[in-house]
């Protein structure tokens, strides 16, 4: 199992959101090259970055906070947020980014996701499944649907994804335990690689989570707490 800290960037700075909700902002780092730098120290090997202004609007805002992070470190990095173009994704790996993060997009234009994974390969590419009670949203966690989980991972399966990062909405930021039940239905769906995100805030948490088979975690909120102490994890396997 990986452990893979968490930068969400909103306006250029190193923040953590509850729920998704952009009006519960808690900053933890102005800087968020320096957080990572940071994370580095303490062990990792890799990062999740998410431009949460991007998510939003649908297109970058913090490349250059992102590219900062690459060129400063020799972290493996997941990005994500408003990446919905070829030019975006040229961009990101021209850079150095290891993976590209595809949230959305997969379910508002799956031709243009098909062909992109097929041009730049779809080993580099991480499809990403955010849910609130058992259905799929969308763009930065701010548009509803009635796709379940279970039509999402089909979508993602159908178009060649290896790689899935799900986060329960409910969960995420509140450092109130991860939802282990979605969990093992994800991972009997899913037989690729598995990332699991959202409530994270314990190492018996990380502890069920590979017992259950992911393949890797996220964490946040919880490091920036204290809750987990990353030099202690970070070498789980």
């Amino acid at each position: 199992m990986i452990i893979i800290p968490a930068i969400d960037i909103i306006g250029g700075r190193c923040v953590r959101l509850s729920q998704g909700d952009y009006n519960r902002v808690q900053e933890y780092n102005s800087d968020p090259v320096q957080q990572a730098m940071s994370f580095e120290k303490e062990g990792a090997k890799y990062l999740h970055v998410v431009d949460l202004d991007g998510a939003k609007r649908g297109n970058p805002v913090n490349f250059e906070v992102i590219k900062r992070i690459k060129e400063s470190t020799s972290l493996t990095v997941e990005c994500g947020g408003g990446i919905r173009d070829e030019k975006t994704i040229n961009n990101y790996f021209l850079v150095g980014i290891d993976y590209i993060i595809l949230g959305s997009i997969i379910f508002k234009n799956s031709e243009f996701v098909e062909n992109v994974l097929e041009k730049f390969g779809s080993e580099r590419f991480i499809a990403s499944l955010d849910f609130e009670d058992g259905y799929l949203k969308l763009s930065g966690w701010q548009e509803s649907t009635k796709i379940s989980v279970e039509e999402g991972i089909l979508r993602i399966k159908s178009l060649g994804f290896q790689r899935l990062i799900y986060t329960d909405i409910k969960t995420d930021g509140m450092l109130k335990g991860h939802n282990f039940e979605a969990a093992k239905y994800i991972r009997s769906l899913f037989g690729g690689f598995l990332i699991s995100s959202g409530g994270i805030s314990s190492k018996d948490d990380v502890l069920r989570l590979k017992d259950i088979g992911v393949d890797g975690v996220i964490i946040g909120k919880a490091l920036y707490t204290g809750h987990i102490k990353l030099k202690e994890i970070v070498n789980i396997i």
